[in-house]
């Protein structure tokens, strides 16, 4: 004899629909919350049927002709927008981002350096601008005799460096270099502006005798240029 592992199923009708609301509340048979796309979607249609189709009237074809308008008129101004934004230029990163780090980079004179930041400056680079010009600015200290040529020197060191020697230049020194480091070592990008106020900068401390200091420091050598 077999023997009967459980007693048969024979809900009544009241446990029965009980059973199916409880299997049809859970959230598998639950629809998906709409999108947020759904939502606007649905405002921007509830907006035409109320605002724009009562005024056609009830005829069905001037209805399907407004509708198909206003999705023509949506998927343009979308097109629009997209080949705006593909339009609009990113902001430039300097094309030696590995090397941009370092205020000395190569061998390359002040006077090139200076020529690479005004051409970078006017290709809308101004990013790798402002590098090269800090580089031109530090280079030209060297070729000056007013910095040691150290390659391990940091932005604000040559900065620090040459307030000293040309004191009515120190905020923008201290502008360029702190604009270095935001270039080179985080995510700030230079505008215009600040790019061409470094190159001014450059020229300006190239073309203003600096002022005389003690040789206690060794990064500093006596006779000034």
């Amino acid at each position: 004899m077999t023997p009967i592992l459980a007693a048969p199923l024979d809900p009544g009708n009241e446990e029965a629909r009980r059973w199916a609301e409880d299997e049809l509340s859970k959230d598998v048979y639950q629809p998906p919350e709409p999108s947020w796309w759904d939502e606007f979607s649905d405002r921007v249609w509830e907006w035409i049927a109320d605002n724009i189709l009562d005024l056609f009237g009830g005829s069905d074809t001037i209805r399907a002709i407004v509708i198909v308008v206003a999705i023509l008129l949506f998927v343009g101004l979308a097109v629009l927008v997209i080949r705006r934004v593909r339009r609009i230029p990113r902001v430039p990163k300097t094309a030696d981002s590995s090397a941009a780090k370092v205020v000395l980079s190569g061998t390359r004179s002040a006077k090139e350096l200076r020529v690479e930041a005004e051409t970078l400056y006017a290709a809308g680079d101004y990013d790798a601008s402002v590098i090269a010009a800090v580089r031109a600015l530090a280079r030209r200290a060297i070729e000056r005799g007013l910095l040691a040529d150290e390659p391990s020197l940091t932005a604000h060191e040559v900065a620090t460096e040459l307030v000293s020697r040309f004191p009515d230049h120190g905020v923008e020194l201290r502008s360029a270099a702190d604009l270095f480091d935001a270039i080179a070592y985080g995510d700030r990008h230079a505008a215009a502006g600040p790019a061409r106020a470094v190159l001014e900068l450059e020229r300006a401390v190239s073309s203003t005798r600096p002022a005389a200091v003690g040789t206690s420091d060794p990064h500093r050598l006596a006779v000034p240029r």
